[in-house]
């Protein structure tokens, strides 16, 4: 179901827009383009380059390049076709002013093939398009919430060069949720952090200490779905480099560290038709049969999106019901344990559906386009969950269990039918080869280093 719409700018209101930005003295713009892992790279331009359809070009492999920038090459980025250009659509919904640093602009980019104009299918921005298209041709409206969690320590860059990681010092020394005497530690970074994403229209709902040593954890406000992801992205990186400002580091790793709380970004889904919540009966308790049907959609197909889920190794390490992430496709009512989790109270507007699968390493329009997609093929097919699990749902046999590894969450998503339908065959095959190199250089690291684990069992012993 591959994207092949256009889309391009009104001359008026890049006309309007680059007025404004004179009128507020901007001289550059941040270009702001997500990959495949979320991150948003970029470059600085003109305010009339940066706003200018097909104004900037990118090399395909955009979309082949690792966290590491390992390039993978394909059928659609490789040395055999040259790795050829992609040019950049700016939306201009998403352009903000730095008040921090008055000079610049940044706006999030489409990307679109420069032979004939249509969305590049590879890129997670047209994934997420297609869904919210397919949304609105069935009659709804989708919204969505993001909370992030992410431990802050003190930066040292000898130390993280050196692999050091965990002598670094963190930023509280108890561990104590909810805190508001940890939170004193922070304080001033929290409040410009609230600040900063005030000034550009990003809300944050609320800000807390978490289980772990320095962790915390952000909510950001309920939003329409694209605005919502390009936020998310936003929020990630703007934290990182606040942190940076204040001589902090952050990470958004799912287990940074063994025994310690692994790190979470749940998504709260809720459709809406004629302006009312179509999840909701209108009685608090209560969820609609479309919300049912949804519900059944992600847990019918949650196994097969795990790999956009959980996108790299170190995901699976978070893997456990006991500290509330979870290990089967269950779903149950307001219950931590469950992989969604059905949220009916207290007001009838504010009835979702929060999945609890994502890790703070997941992709933000990946993630919210698979809960999107998967739950819409529930309404479709009109399916019907199971009962809701109670106590610990990771004990509950009825629900299939989540793929334990990256390699076996690639293999179901790349073999599924339906996932093709739902994401188009390019994107599929382009994002399971990405995965397929990460898991290859995992195990290829594994060959060529003795662990600290077989040092510690065999030195003395054998």
């Amino acid at each position: 179901m591959a994207n092949k719409s256009k889309i391009y700018n009104d001359p008026a209101k890049t006309k309007a827009a680059l007025e404004e930005m004179e009128k507020k003295g901007v001289k550059y713009v941040q270009i702001e383009v997500p990959d495949m892992d979320g991150m948003l790279r970029g470059k600085i331009v003109k305010p009339s380059k940066g706003l200018g359809d097909l104004g900037n070009a990118y090399c395909t492999i955009l979309y082949g390049l690792s966290t590491q920038d390992d390039v993978m090459e394909s059928e659609f980025s490789s040395f055999e076709n040259g790795f050829p250009d992609l040019f950049t659509v700016p939306d201009l919904n998403s352009v903000i002013h730095h008040t921090w640093r008055p000079d610049f602009a940044a706006v999030v980019c489409d990307m679109v093939d420069s032979k004939d104009g249509s969305l590049c299918p590879m890129s997670p921005r047209s994934v997420l398009r297609m869904a919210v298209e397919k949304a609105e041709a069935m009659g709804y409206q989708h919204r969505c919430a993001i909370e992030y969690e992410a431990y802050i320590m003190k930066a040292d860059n000898d130390l993280i060069r050196n692999g050091k990681h965990y002598d670094l010092s963190m930023v509280s020394r108890t561990m104590n949720a909810y805190s508001l005497t940890r939170i004193a530690d922070i304080e001033e970074l929290m409040l410009k952090f609230h600040e900063r994403l005030a000034s550009v229209g990003i809300s944050i709902d609320s800000f807390h200490c978490e289980l772990g040593y320095g962790q915390v954890e952000f909510a950001l406000s309920h939003a329409p779905t694209m605005e919502m992801a390009d936020r998310a992205a936003r929020s990630k990186l703007y934290f990182k480099q606040l942190c940076a400002e204040h001589g902090l580091v952050a990470t958004f790793m799912s287990k940074w560290r063994i025994g310690d709380t692994g790190t979470g970004a749940h998504i709260h889904h809720s459709l809406w038709k004629g302006g009312n919540p179509a999840f909701s009966t209108g009685k608090a308790g209560e969820l609609s049969d479309v919300g049912k049907q949804f519900a059944a959609g992600m847990i019918d197909l949650m196994p097969e999106v795990t790999a956009i889920y959980n996108p790299v190794i170190n995901s699976y390490r978070r893997r456990s019901s006991r500290q509330w992430c979870p290990e089967n496709a269950s779903w149950a009512e307001d219950n931590r344990t469950a992989a969604l989790r059905a949220i009916t109270r207290p007001k009838p507007e504010g009835v979702r559906i929060e999945t609890r699968q994502p890790g703070g390493d997941a992709n933000p329009y990946l993630s919210i386009a698979a809960g999107l997609l998967t739950g819409l093929h529930g309404i479709e097919n009109k399916l019907v969950p199971l009962s809701y699990a109670t106590g610990n749902a990771g004990d509950d046999k009825r629900f299939r269990r989540l793929p334990r590894n990256l390699r076996d969450a690639t293999e179901a998503f790349k073999k599924s039918q339906k996932v093709h339908e739902l994401f188009g065959s390019e994107f599929v095959g382009q994002y399971a080869m990405t995965r397929e190199t990460e898991c290859d250089l995992w195990d290829k690291w594994l060959e060529d280093n003795v662990t600290e684990w077989e040092l510690k069992r065999y030195f003395d012993t054998i």
